[in-house]
């Protein structure tokens, strides 16, 4: 009999273990799922150089481009999440190109957050790239920053694809992006960086102090599940930040500092196929960034370098601005600069960039932007194909929603 009462009370209990925990399942609400993202027309003037052997211009030495030119930049956002009873959320996103391109998801991650900080694992940017502070964006400037003053861009800023860069010219064309190499001109340092399928995490902020890590398996996956041949691309780089927000009295303070470090390619036979000598070397890439603020005012800078031994974009890159923001204007000036290497044994290859910027917002979500801008594209050689240097001033809208 007392079997029997033992055996009917364990029962009991796990049926109503059971249903507390049904219960509970039951209160917390199954992921929600919204749609975001921005869409972004400009129209404007390009005065590059005819004849020049730019990736983007037709492959006829002796052609004219126009001078004028329409650009459309969209992405449509899929955010998912939810709460479970213990507070922490999960969630996901995916951004997608609304215009045509190889890279037609451009990224996609999953995250769980809470009190022990936010964990991250997808396609997305490293974690010094995510954690950077520097020069402050006012409208069309170094990527999408619309009043933030936060903003990152692998294209260092939308005005370099309207002066177009010589297929020969390498640069650090983003000082804000560590982590993300250059591309263009000859790269190879590495094609790991902005979007690669990785696992990162950002600590709580603590005293306006957050540290953040990122590690990438295969420098290069993205969006492609899959290995990688370790004889003929990088493998197991890391990614470190550390960054600081905080106010003194109406003073904003916000730093960072960020390391990406990627191990050479070790061949281990001669049978294998030809790799370039610049992915045989370690190659590590760091940035430090600030930005000050105080009442409409916010000034900023970045400064990276990226050592890559026998690498064209083996150099660094530099850039500051200053931002005014008046309730829905906002007006900026930058300066970047970058000098490299290059492919020749002399001389260096650089970059000179100076803007005037602007937004004005209409309306919630609804920003009117511009800008005026000089960019001068040099080759360590004086080949005209590979210079090009000239002014851009663009206008245009751009939707947030």
């Amino acid at each position: 009999m007392y079997k029997l009462l033992a055996t009917s009370a364990l029962v009991a209990a796990g049926l109503w273990g059971m249903t507390e925990a049904a219960s509970a399942q039951a209160k917390v609400a199954p992921v929600t799922v919204s749609v975001g993202g921005f869409l972004e027309q400009t129209f404007g003037f390009a005065g590059n150089k005819d004849a020049v052997n730019a990736p983007a211009a037709p492959g006829n030495p002796a052609q004219k481009l126009s001078r004028t030119s329409q650009f459309s930049d969209s992405e449509i956002w899929f955010n998912g999440r939810t709460t479970l009873e213990n507070g922490i959320a999960v969630g996901f996103r995916v951004r997608l190109e609304a215009n045509t391109a190889a890279d037609q998801v451009d990224e996609s991650w999953a995250f769980i957050s809470g009190a022990f900080g936010e964990v991250i694992i997808g396609t997305r940017n490293s974690a010094d790239v995510i954690g950077h502070w520097g020069t402050p964006a006012a409208g069309l400037d170094f990527g999408n920053g619309l009043h933030t003053g936060r903003s990152y861009s692998p294209n260092g800023s939308s005005a370099q694809s309207w002066i177009l860069r010589p297929a020969a010219v390498a640069a650090v064309a983003d000082p804000a992006a560590p982590g993300c190499i250059a591309a263009g001109g000859n790269s190879a340092a590495s094609t790991g960086g902005c979007d690669m399928q990785r696992v990162t995490y950002f600590t709580p902020r603590l005293a306006g102090f957050q540290l953040g890590a990122s590690y990438t398996p295969n420098h290069d996956r993205e969006d492609g599940n899959g290995f990688t041949d370790q004889r003929l691309q990088r493998t197991g780089g890391v990614h470190g930040n550390i960054n600081y927000v905080n106010s003194f009295d109406g003073l904003d303070v916000r730093a960072s500092a960020g390391l990406t470090k990627a191990p050479g390619v070790s061949t281990g036979s001669t049978s294998v196929p030809a790799v370039a000598a610049n992915l045989l070397n370690d190659y590590t890439d760091y940035a430090l960034g600030l930005q000050v603020g105080m009442g409409n005012f916010l000034v900023g800078t970045s400064y990276r370098v990226v050592d890559a031994k026998g690498s064209v974009e083996n150099g660094y890159g530099y850039s500051c601005g200053a931002m005014y923001v008046a309730g829905p204007l906002a007006v900026g000036i930058s300066h970047l600069s970058s000098k490299v290497d290059g492919a020749a044994a002399a001389g260096s290859d650089e970059l000179t960039q100076n803007m005037i910027t602007g937004s004005y917002q209409i309306g919630p979500g609804v920003f009117l932007i511009g800008a005026l801008f000089n960019i001068d594209w040099k080759d360590e050689t004086t080949t005209a194909a590979n210079n090009n240097k000239g002014t851009g001033a663009i206008g245009g809208i751009h939707l947030r929603f």
